[in-house]
């Protein structure tokens, strides 16, 4: 049983324990053992379920969308609702915290996903389907993030894009063309699609001599350098990262470092501030002392 629920995602219903031989009345057992916790009529969970995939259980469907993205371990713009997927013709739904009420989406923080049905074999959907899912209520860049995200981490072969497509609404599946094999992040994403939407020329990964690769070179000299969501794990990255904005600026580039908040968090302060530099023409060379182009070393 406890074999059956890691596969399941952490809970699962009747179907999945029939379909690996193991009786309805070996999960009752377990149930009136404490081995297992019943969630909702049929089906039932490990006591190391993640607790987004037994909320979603228990409103009367299974985890989806970024609910899934989050559980994961993958890249998502902050903690939204709980994202569930219900059978089309779904009804006498329950609120996540508690079986006894009705559920009120909106007060309870819950996002419907009305699609196919549920065979009641897994309490999350795979991670191909819930990154479709999420193109169906997120913005269009937290969603190609994710996908991203999910590439970078492996935990999608780029082989499968077509899995995700196929979950995504119809009128969205041209939006996975938009995908940059080539970031590192699922932030380093939003920003690109912010500037790409600007039309504004820039390079991902571009490499400056003396300091490697920044992750955005925009026009000739602003340099755009996203850090992640954790703190440096050392002493020597923090210093690494001073060194190369030291050797940016004696080179006459300009350098905004993002923190995952000001991204994810304060983005539209953010964007207006590089908006407010691109008016001012700072990702252009300046004139300087030798003409336009790096300012020379003294």
């Amino acid at each position: 049983m406890t074999a059956v629920l890691r596969r399941a995602g952490g809970a699962a219903g009747f179907a999945a324990f029939e379909a690996a031989g193991v009786p309805r009345e070996a999960v009752a057992s377990a149930v009136r053992a404490g081995a297992v916790t019943r969630v909702r009529n049929g089906w039932f969970a490990s006591h190391d379920a993640p607790t987004d995939v037994v909320r979603a259980v228990r409103v009367g469907g299974i985890a989806t969308a970024s609910t899934v993205a989050r559980i994961t371990g993958l890249w998502v713009p902050e903690r939204d609702r709980l994202h569930v997927r219900v059978a089309a013709n779904s009804s006498r739904l329950r609120a996540p915290h508690d079986r006894t009420l009705p559920l009120a989406a909106d007060a309870h923080g819950v996002c419907l996903h009305y699609r196919g049905r549920i065979a009641g074999l897994v309490g999350r959907d795979p991670v191909t389907t819930a990154l479709g899912e999420m193109f169906a209520c997120a913005p269009t860049a937290d969603a190609l993030a994710a996908v991203e995200s999910a590439i970078e981490r492996r935990a999608l072969d780029p082989g499968h894009l077509d899995a995700v497509r196929d979950a995504m609404p119809p009128g969205r599946r041209a939006t996975l063309d938009r995908l940059d094999f080539g970031g590192q992040s699922g932030l380093e994403t939003k920003v690109r699609l912010f500037l790409r939407s600007r039309q504004v020329r820039f390079r991902t990964q571009a490499p400056i001599e003396g300091v490697g690769a920044v992750d955005f070179l925009v026009g000739d000299r602003l340099v755009i350098e996203v850090d992640g969501w954790s703190f440096h794990s050392s002493r020597t990255e923090f210093e690494n990262d001073r060194r190369r904005d030291f050797e940016l600026a004696t080179r006459g580039y300009l350098v905004l470092r993002l923190s995952y908040r000001q991204v994810a968090h304060d983005w539209d302060r953010t964007a207006a501030g590089i908006l407010a530099l691109l008016g001012r023409r700072e990702h252009r060379w300046r004139i300087g002392r030798a003409g336009i182009g790096p300012f020379p070393s003294i």
